[in-house]
């Protein structure tokens, strides 16, 4: 099953525009572009928060423990450009608060009121040290007298590392050659699309859970350039729909966990020869959960005893089936196909899907699609399913 969160806040820190807040801007910028004077190459960075207290709630609602669910962060591209055939973009974990901001990129005057490359435009305080400017790697602030420590270069936003390395234990957290997982999560880009699809659930489950008993403030993603790319001098850029978008294509977080049941008291169908039929609303409710029950039977269905109508026995899919769902209008995939979180479950009276409606945007078609893996072989079913999601 899956659940979608969208981001609550996001901007982009340009390197030169270093007093500008973007926090209304419809894009995200990540990348490096020429300044006016023709060689010096500026950095562009951005950074996206999702609230954790909805991720919390969908955990009691579910009953699923945060352990047993992955998170993916999604970013769609407007447009991209100038890039190498290969690059990483990382998304570190923000050290510090900021806020949002009302400005655009091509605000005249400047709008200063919010997080910007120079300054988050948020007090903070961290162990005693506080303050309202970004810190810088020199200033080497310890968090909470464990072996986290917060790094940056006074510009550009800030993050937290770890002194040491090994492999991460909760009990011995505050032992510096332990490896704290979910610091910083990348993506490597080459010769392929530039959307950011991105497995972030370490960072997730630290900013849930903590860790050894330390709590980490969720202060959303860095997303920047990796430093070789950052360093090298390659130039280009990547634009990314935010929030303020006036398309669907808004910063997700997807909630994949695997709550699906199999029974298989039903006979499995024919794969040479079978038909499908949902029971499918034409609307739902954006606050909705349902459960879509799926019919499979023989092509072909024996006749009855008295040779007048067929015997329509309800048969199941194989246990190997999943399902997708693509925004109708678009055709992109809202939730693409997953062989482990996205299975099609069975009872004894069909198979069926447990579907959030929340995750959708409202006053939009979608589409169902299903996939039977058997053995090599794969089988894709789109026999137009579709389904409207209603406020």
């Amino acid at each position: 099953m899956f659940r979608i969160f969208y981001a609550e806040s996001d901007a982009t820190l340009y390197e030169h525009k270093s007093d500008s807040n973007t926090g209304l801007d419809e894009i995200l910028e990540i990348g490096k572009q020429l300044d006016n004077d023709g060689e010096t190459l500026k950095k562009s960075r951005s950074i996206v928060k999702f609230d954790m207290s909805e991720i919390q709630a969908a955990l009691t609602k579910y009953s699923i423990n945060l352990s047993s669910c992955k998170f993916m962060l999604q970013l769609y591209t407007s447009q991209a450009k100038n890039l190498p055939a290969e690059y990483t973009i990382d998304a570190k974990i923000l050290a510090q608060t900021w806020n949002n901001g009302t400005g655009f990129l091509s605000s005249d005057p400047v709008v200063q009121d919010g997080v910007r490359w120079a300054i988050p435009h948020a007090s903070w305080s961290l162990d005693g040290t506080t303050g309202t400017s970004w810190i810088s790697s020199s200033q080497d602030i310890q968090v909470n007298n464990t072996s986290l420590y917060v790094s940056g270069s006074g510009t550009g936003g800030s993050w937290l590392y770890q002194s040491g390395s090994g492999t991460f234990n909760s009990n011995l957290f505050n032992q510096s050659f332990f490896h704290q997982p979910g610091l910083d999560e990348q993506e490597s880009f080459s010769l392929r699309t530039t959307d950011i699809f991105m497995d972030v659930t370490d960072a997730i489950q630290l900013w849930i859970s903590g860790s050894g008993g330390q709590t980490i403030d969720n202060n959303g993603f860095l997303l920047k350039l990796s430093d070789t790319d950052e360093e090298n001098n390659n130039r280009g850029v990547i634009n990314f729909f935010s929030r303020d978008t006036h398309t669907i294509y808004v910063p997700k977080l997807i909630m994949l966990f695997d709550n699906s049941e199999y029974d298989n008291t039903l006979t499995q169908i024919d794969l040479d020869s079978y038909v499908i039929s949902t029971k499918t609303k034409t609307e739902y409710k954006d606050t909705e959960i349902t459960k879509i029950r799926i019919r499979a039977r023989d092509k072909f269905p024996v006749k009855s005893a008295t040779n007048l109508f067929p015997i329509q026995t309800i048969n199941r899919l194989p246990e190997t089936t999943y399902y997708a769902i693509r925004d109708a209008a678009t055709d992109e995939y809202i939730i693409p196909f997953d062989d482990i979180y996205n299975k099609v479950s069975c009872d004894s009276t069909s198979n069926f899907i447990t579907v959030d409606m929340n995750s959708f945007m409202p006053e939009r078609y979608y589409r169902l699609e299903f996939k039977i893996k058997d053995g090599i072989t794969e089988e894709y079913i789109d026999d137009q399913i579709y389904f409207k999601v209603v406020r």
